[in-house]
C-alpha cells in the first residue's frame, strides 16, 4: 500500500501566539517544536523588554532616586501578572510538547521537582560555602587561616 506523505507548512510567530493562548489549559493532543519555541520566544521578548524598562528607569542615580517608585512597582505588577497568565499555558504546551514526543504530559512534573531541587540545591551550597569555616582545628585538619609563628619551620 502506497502511503501518501504530506507536510504541514511550519507555523508563524503570530499563529504560535495565539495557539499559546487559544490552548490555555487544553493538556490533550500534540504541540509542534515552532509552536513550542515561538511561544517561548514570545515570552523571553516580553520578560526582557521588561527588564531593559527597568534599567532604564534605573537610571544612574540606582536605587537612591524615589521619584519613579510607581513605575518600578508597575513594572513589578506587570511581569507577575505575566507569568501568572502564562503559567498555566506555559504547562499546557509543555505537556502537548511531549505528546508530540509520544511522551506522558506527567513529565512536565518530574522536571518541575527535579528543577527545584537543583535551584534550592545551588542556592544552599552558595549560602553554605560563604559561611566562615570554625575557628582553629577541628576534626578534619587544621585551621588553613591559622599562621605559624615560624614562618622558616
Amino acid at each position: 500500500m502506497d502511503r501518501e506523505i504530506w507536510r504541514r507548512g511550519m507555523i508563524g510567530f503570530g499563529e504560535a501566539v495565539a495557539l499559546f493562548y487559544k490552548n490555555y489549559v487544553t493538556f490533550a493532543g500534540r504541540s509542534s517544536r515552532a509552536e513550542y519555541w515561538w511561544a517561548a520566544l514570545y515570552q523571553f521578548i516580553v520578560y526582557v523588554a521588561l527588564a531593559i524598562a527597568f534599567f532604564a528607569l534605573l537610571g544612574p542615580e540606582g536605587f537612591e532616586s524615589t521619584e519613579s517608585d510607581l513605575a518600578f512597582a508597575g513594572i513589578f505588577i506587570a511581569a507577575g501578572l505575566f507569568w501568572l497568565v502564562n503559567f498555566l499555558p506555559g504547562i499546557s504546551i509543555k505537556v502537548r510538547r511531549f505528546h508530540d514526543l509520544d511522551q506522558t504530559g506527567w513529565l512536565v512534573l518530574v522536571f518541575f521537582i527535579v528543577n527545584a531541587i537543583i535551584t534550592v540545591s545551588v542556592f544552599a551550597q552558595l549560602i553554605w560555602f560563604a559561611v566562615r569555616g570554625t575557628d582553629g582545628a577541628n576534626r578534619y585538619g587544621p585551621d588553613p587561616y591559622w599562621k605559624e609563628a615560624d614562618l622558616f619551620g
